[in-house]
């Protein structure tokens, strides 16, 4: 195909308007605003990896507490249980030691009233306990809330 005006591969390459100069700078814009946010990222990541870390020391201190809190519970409920055990192992003896009916009567009326007294005091221990487990739960959660850090 002839061409009414022959250029130079210069020629063709060079834009009269200044329209490369332009691209050239939207260009070099682009790629500054790609190595901003690449470094923007770079910080945003090693802040996030800071806050894990600092939250899974913070989890794991928080989560020991709550295991203590556990612990400390159900050593006071295995106690418990042996004195309620020891409990019901002296009906026998006290049965077994009465000399008439109304000796008996009374010496299990007064095993039944020790042993509801001992399970007032149970339910009482049990809203306590769960009160206790209730407020170390919510100190970690709120330990370990991004609002906490």
């Amino acid at each position: 195909m002839p061409q009414d005006h022959p250029r130079t591969e210069s020629q063709r390459s060079e834009n009269p308007r200044g329209e490369s100069s332009r691209s050239e700078r939207g260009e070099s814009a682009r790629s500054e605003q790609v190595r901003s946010e690449r470094s923007a990222a770079a910080v945003t990541g090693a802040q996030f990896a800071d806050m894990g870390v600092s939250s899974v020391k913070t989890s794991l201190r928080l989560q020991k507490e709550l295991i203590e809190t556990f612990q400390d519970i159900g050593r006071d409920w295995l106690t418990r249980a042996a004195s309620e055990a020891e409990l019901a192992f002296k009906l026998p003896n006290k049965l077994t030691n009465a000399r008439s009916v109304p000796d008996a009567v009374s010496a299990y009326q007064e095993w039944l009233n020790e042993l509801l007294s001992m399970f007032g005091e149970d339910s009482r221990r049990f809203v306590s306990d769960g009160q206790k487990i209730v407020d170390t739960s919510m100190r970690c959660f709120a330990n370990v809330s991004p609002a906490a850090g």
